[in-house]
């Protein structure tokens, strides 16, 4: 009987080529050689995940490294290099203190510095600013977080903001400076008060290079 891991390996090029994409055929040698790294494995479906979102949403998706995908989408060409973030301690604390509640207003929640010594937006500007080798210059990027944590919900902006200050200090290092935008992925979640699960935060670079139309499709997509 073959294994969970080989069977999500399976599924996702399997839906991938369903779907159009393309360079599925390195993407999975890429899930097969990391086989025996079943976090690592994870990491990379989460590149599926926001490639079959953008198709489902009428984009035209290519499976690549670094970053991870060239999406063709609404006349315009950009990429998006994905992070998966797991589910913190954070939001077993919070759980726990919503069930706990009876009904009474909780306090605030996700307040991940106390755990962790950053607050959420800073850890994605910190992540943004990680991957800054990956951004490609004279394209339009975006980092892509598909997050299992509620403690990111409604962070992509906060974190977007929190990363143009970074590149404020360091005005001289163009690669921040190719980085437009950031999109945060949390099934289940809430953006702007109703019911969604895509948050999306431009950048200072982005104010200035991203297009009106295409910052408007990403700030309205949706999973699902």
């Amino acid at each position: 009987m073959a294994d969970l891991t080989s069977l999500r390996i399976d599924h996702a090029a399997s839906i991938l080529r369903r779907s159009g994409a393309r360079g599925v055929d390195s993407y999975e040698l890429k899930l097969k050689n990391n086989y025996r790294n079943s976090n690592q494995v994870v990491n990379h479906l989460s590149e599926a995940r926001v490639a079959l979102m953008f198709i489902d949403n009428g984009a035209r998706v290519t499976m690549r490294d670094s970053p991870d995908l060239m999406i063709e989408w609404r006349g315009e060409t950009f990429y998006a290099e994905v992070k998966h973030f797991r589910r913190k301690e954070q939001d077993e604390i919070d759980e726990e203190a919503m069930r706990n509640a009876s009904g009474v207003l909780v306090g605030p929640l996700g307040l991940t510095e106390k755990l962790e010594d950053r607050k959420p937006y800073e850890q994605i500007s910190d992540v943004a600013r990680r991957k800054k080798g990956q951004y490609i210059d004279g394209a339009i990027n975006i980092l892509v977080i598909d997050s299992a944590s509620e403690s990111l919900d409604l962070m992509a902006k906060s974190g977007a903001n929190e990363y143009s200050e970074e590149i404020r200090k360091a005005p001289h290092d163009t690669q921040l400076q190719r980085l437009h935008g950031i999109m945060i992925i949390n099934i289940g979640g809430t953006v702007g008060g109703a019911p969604s699960n895509v948050d999306f935060g431009i950048t200072q670079p982005g104010f200035r290079t991203m297009s009106f139309e295409l910052a408007r499709a990403l700030e309205s997509i949706r999973v699902g």
